[in-house]
């Protein structure tokens, strides 16, 4: 029975043959590789709310170009030289569960303020918001990294005041068996391992996120040969793997194989002393500091191959993504 509303029965509606199907199907899985390699350089419109439009996507606040004796070039001009590609940036996935941890950490003093107020243990209660409050700033953190390409670094090598998480944990084993008071030393402590904990991560958010690529021929490389002396070998041979290093001040300088599709490259980035890639051409004293200095010359002479026409974007590619931005 209908009731006012068309109705579409499964019968009315058009199948294709197998042929078409499977040809369909193919064109469809095509036009969405095509669109994910045209927004592998210049990343995502999504992670900063631009519109799928190349001339936005061609320059961001706070990125510096390499210096002149670089050969660099953009996903919009192609050709030869590095180019910058955009990871996603991690201050959303970070600031908004940080933004939570303190309230639970101020939670956890209230059962013990107001014993005896709630339906469960107190103590029990208090601890599990304890627990929030770490987790909420140790989990983005680890899986922020770990989705990052070329990071590294283990649990406590994350930017957490561990020194004084640490002495206010042993401190507050210690309130049991000597004098409560010792309790809130260690949670004062804690207070303060959290604030140290936001300044470290502060210091994360304020490099963009983003390595600079080079294609190559992957079956001639060779470290040794290629890279200058400042560089520590790591790998000899191309690899996805990281294939040298150099410490500077921030952190230290990181050269690894990146690949897509049946492309090869060398990538160049800045990893932060708890493993966070950023950009190493920012604007900003460390970026502008490298540039005159380690980065002032290209790590390798070679001026690599040129850059496949697939990850480039053009105004008709950005054109074209649009109509497959709703699948």
């Amino acid at each position: 029975m209908r009731y006012g509303q068309p109705v579409i029965w499964f019968s009315d509606i058009p199948v294709l043959s197998d042929g078409r199907s499977g040809q369909y199907l193919t064109t469809l899985a095509d036009s969405m590789e095509a669109g994910l390699d045209r927004q592998w350089l210049v990343g995502e419109p999504r992670w900063r709310r631009l519109p799928d439009d190349s001339s936005q996507q061609d320059a961001k606040e706070g990125e510096l170009t390499p210096p002149e004796s670089w050969l660099s070039t953009t996903a919009q001009e192609g050709g030869k030289g590095w180019a910058r590609q955009r990871l996603q940036p991690v201050a959303p996935s970070i600031l908004f569960p940080l933004a939570w941890s303190p309230l639970f950490l101020l939670l956890s003093a209230i059962p013990l303020i107001l014993p005896d107020r709630l339906p469960a243990d107190d103590q029990s209660v208090a601890a599990l918001f304890f627990a929030l409050t770490w987790i909420l700033i140790l989990l983005p953190l680890y899986l922020v990294r770990s989705a990052q390409p070329m990071s590294e670094g283990t649990l406590l090598s994350l930017p957490l005041d561990w020194v004084t998480f640490a002495g206010a944990s042993a401190i507050f084993a210690l309130h049991i068996l000597l004098s409560p008071i010792l309790g809130w030393i260690a949670y004062t402590l804690f207070w303060v391992a959290w604030f140290r904990s936001f300044r470290q991560i502060g210091k994360i958010l304020q490099i963009p996120a983003a390595r600079w690529l080079l294609p190559i021929d992957q079956s001639a490389w060779e470290s040794s040969s290629q890279l200058s002396s400042e560089w520590q070998v790591i790998s000899e041979r191309w690899t996805t793997g990281s294939i040298a290093r150099m410490s500077c001040e921030y952190g230290h300088l990181v050269i690894a194989g990146a690949s897509r599709g049946s492309d090869r490259f060398i990538a160049l980035a800045l990893l932060d002393g708890v493993g966070f890639v950023h950009d190493p051409f920012s604007d900003g004293s460390v970026g502008k500091a490298l540039a005159i200095s380690l980065l002032s010359q290209p790590p390798v002479a070679d001026l690599g191959l040129e850059w496949p026409e697939r990850l480039l974007v053009s105004d008709a590619q950005s054109n074209d993504a649009d109509s497959t931005a709703g699948i």
